[in-house]
């Protein structure tokens, strides 16, 4: 080898080991500093949101956050989580300018932080660890206590991905003047034992929701009687009304002529598991769905809720369903399993169904209406605005009640098929007011309703003060109850999940107008799901929407059909797979060989 070889590669090595002494200098001086980070991932979750910056400028007292941590932890994967977390905290602290004080204590090692953390309620949590083939379980504390003027919050358990919206929620609640107060009108909150078809209950919604505000349940009948919503509730709640007194309609809209809110769960009939079948006989015996009595208070604002369910071939839900064992001669054995079944009877919302322009609904895609309702929009009335925010797919239709609770996926392909030659389009399911809202009630308020007279008469109206157009005030419209509720006994039933309740949080705190807390909610991870090459080829081919096979021929013609499609698919994945890797192979040769001409040109 030539001296200038070497000393050429003598150059190179004295370089890198330069730079590598640079990085590293650089690196440590820049960990003494409070530099702004930048989040330069696709989705931005990593970054302090400017709602949190926003709500911890708003601090004018020292706010104290006493963190009950654990240190010495079985579990790596906790340590780590636990290590992410007092790095936020340590920057939350940075964030207050000195208005916030940060105390780490372990209960573990200390008595009095244990009596302070059982004092407050702060309990710790099982947390597991592999080792080798056995597991430990170890209990674990990982929980904040925050006081602000004489007020005080809990999070108890803090998470590293949800703690910035944890920690900020519990900043606002104690920034605000008073604890919001939330009026529940309609269906309870409980399930009643008498009634048969009222199955499933709204403990998980109401658990989440008294976190943040205190909840009043206001009973239909003492509106009907006359008295109106209390005059501290900040806003109404309206779930799933059926058949209200007009006294009771009177009284709910004159909350809302007066600045009151209203998130109203609109929903015809309850759809369970259960109680389908029962539900079913009724629709086919000829009987109708009951009414909610706002039919004439939706009119006046330009909307109406329709009767039917949407049926969303383009964005279809998935829940399981029990499918019975059968024996050698085709007789049910008295076992069963659960199978996963796509229904448009259940509505999964796409990005695209999901108004990005407004906040509580942004990023939400992914949530699963069960058996929604759509509104129809009569036409524009003067001083409202509406805005539909909530939209089932263009490949959409509305059906009858009885026909969405069908459960064979073979007889869900035939109804499909045979709603292709109607008129469809995308459908409303969600929908929001803002303004100055007419009252339908201005030639009279209707009479409270007398329960000792034997035939009370609902057209009476009085003579009392009608209030029309008078405060500004927002309200939204959801076409569906079910999504809300407990899971039932089997999990078969749509029920409340994270993205659920995080859409009803968004809609309250928008009529609160919290526009913090509903951006810092916003920053979720943007579904990407994964393209099944499967069914994009049966689709191709017509199988996903064939009616029934008629003949044995047809039936051979649809396995032929179905074969190709799998080979297609089973093509596109080798494809998929193969491409990137002999890119990456040839970017590699490539590399090599421009160093090996730069080595010879030494």
């Amino acid at each position: 080898m030539s001296m200038g070889n070497k000393r050429g590669r003598a150059a190179l090595w004295l370089s890198t080991l330069l730079v590598c002494g640079i990085f590293v200098e650089v690196n440590r001086i820049a960990g003494h500093l409070n530099l702004p980070r930048r989040d330069l991932s696709e989705d931005g979750l990593f970054q302090v949101s400017p709602a949190t910056r926003s709500v911890l400028g708003r601090l004018e007292d020292t706010l104290a956050v006493h963190a009950f941590f654990t240190k010495e932890i079985e579990s790596g994967r906790a340590t780590i989580e636990r290590a992410q977390i007092e790095g936020q905290l340590e920057e939350y602290l940075a964030l207050a300018k000195g208005k916030m004080v940060l105390d780490v204590r372990d209960p573990a090692v200390s008595s009095q932080a244990a009596l302070d953390a059982r004092t407050h309620g702060l309990q710790a949590r099982p947390v597991h660890a592999a080792h080798g083939t056995g597991v430990s379980r170890q209990m674990v504390y990982r929980s904040l206590l925050l006081r602000y003027r004489g007020r005080t919050e809990r999070v108890e358990w803090a998470d590293p991905w949800s703690l910035e919206v944890d920690f900020v929620a519990a900043v606002a609640r104690m920034l605000r003047d008073h604890r919001p107060r939330i009026a529940w009108v309609g269906e309870t909150f409980d399930t009643d034992p008498k009634v048969s078809w009222q199955l499933g209950s709204f403990h998980g919604l109401r658990q989440a929701l008294s976190r943040r505000f205190d909840l009043v349940e206001v009973s239909t009948a003492i509106l009907e009687a006359g008295v109106p919503i209390p005059a501290d509730c900040d806003l109404v709640v309206l779930m799933r009304p059926l058949e209200l007194h007009p006294r009771a309609v009177f009284e709910l809209e004159q909350s809302l002529q007066r600045g009151k809110p209203l998130l109203a769960f609109l929903d015809q009939v309850t759809m369970h598991t259960h109680h389908q079948g029962l539900r079913a006989l009724h629709a086919m015996r000829g009987d109708e769905a009951p009414r909610t009595g706002l039919e004439a208070l939706l009119r006046s604002w330009g909307s109406e809720l329709v009767g039917g369910h949407v049926w969303d071939a383009g964005s279809p839900g998935e829940r399981e369903v029990l499918v019975s064992e059968l024996d050698a001669d085709g007789q049910p054995t008295g076992g069963g399993r659960l199978e996963p079944l796509r229904t448009p009877g259940l509505l999964k919302t796409t990005v695209e169904g999901m108004d990005g322009t407004f906040p509580p609904t942004s990023g939400l895609d992914g949530i699963t209406f069960a058996w929604p309702q759509p509104f129809g929009v009569l036409g524009h009335v003067e001083g409202i605005v509406g805005r539909d925010v909530i939209l089932s797919s263009g490949d959409s239709w509305v059906v009858p009640f009885v026909k969405a609770m069908v459960s064979d996926a073979s007889i869900i392909a035939a109804h499909t098929a045979s709603l292709r030659g109607d008129p469809k389009g995308a459908l409303v399911v969600g929908r929001v007011l803002t303004g100055r809202l007419p009252s339908p009630f201005v030639r009279g308020a209707p009479a409270p309703l007398d329960l000792l007279e034997e035939q009370p008469t609902e057209q009476e109206t009085t003579d009392e003060e009608v209030l029309d157009r008078e405060a500004m005030v927002r309200l939204a419209l959801l076409g569906d109850a079910d999504f809300v509720r407990d899971p039932d006994p089997f999990g078969l039933s749509p029920s409340l999940e994270p993205r659920g309740l995080l859409l009803v949080e968004n809609f309250l705190d928008w009529m609160l107008a919290e526009d913090d807390l509903i951006a810092l909610r916003s920053r979720l991870p943007r579904s990407r799901p994964l393209r099944d090459l499967l069914q994009e080829e049966l689709e191709r081919e017509g199988l996903l929407s064939a009616g029934l096979y008629d003949t044995v021929e047809e039936l051979s013609q649809r396995a032929r059909q179905k074969a190709a499609a799998e080979n297609r698919a089973t093509s596109a994945r080798w494809r998929l797979m193969v491409l990137p890797l002999s890119f990456g192979l040839i970017l590699l040769l490539l590399l090599g060989w421009v160093w090996n001409r730069r080595e010879r040109s030494f």
